[in-house]
């Protein structure tokens, strides 16, 4: 044999042109090899439509299998900072951590959004809540110390 590829099929002795070819069974006669009982496709064939290298492709979407990672770590940081703003709002500064980290993750990091937005949102509820509490303390002790003071006769 040579190795150019055949003009046509080799007929065997039997007249076939494949070397083990069996016609398909007829009704009642049981099933070959590549059949299953209910005229269902065997294990090892695609019901549904597939891409290649059997990865299903859902609604229209292309993969992105092997695109890079987006960072996240501003949008991290932003909710990060907004729960311990919540734990330790009384020191203010996670708050201010959480509002500076979670705008720069709005504009650079559009994969991140919801943690930037808590972030956000606990950052500038607890800076409103706990700032209201500091502005109350600097007054109350305000007043205190001026009432205290007034040692006048009456």
């Amino acid at each position: 044999m040579s190795n150019q590829p055949s003009q046509g099929p080799d007929y065997q002795r039997d007249g076939s042109p494949w070397p083990s070819y069996q016609p398909p069974p007829q009704n009642g006669q049981g099933y070959s090899r590549g059949q299953t009982q209910y005229g269902q496709a065997p294990y090892n064939q695609a019901q549904y439509k597939q891409h290649q290298y059997n990865q299903p492709q859902y609604f229209g979407q292309p993969s992105y299998y092997g695109r890079p990672v987006e960072a996240k770590t501003l949008s991290i940081a932003s909710m990060v900072c907004g729960i311990a703003s919540v734990l330790m709002g009384w020191l203010l500064l996670p708050q201010f951590a959480a509002i500076i980290t979670g705008h720069l993750a709005l504009r650079r990091e559009p994969s991140g959004r919801g943690m930037s937005i808590t972030g956000l949102v606990l950052g500038y509820l607890c800076l409103l809540g706990y700032g209201a509490i500091w502005l109350l303390l600097i007054i109350g002790l305000a007043v205190a110390g001026t009432v205290g003071s007034n040692t006048g006769t009456f």
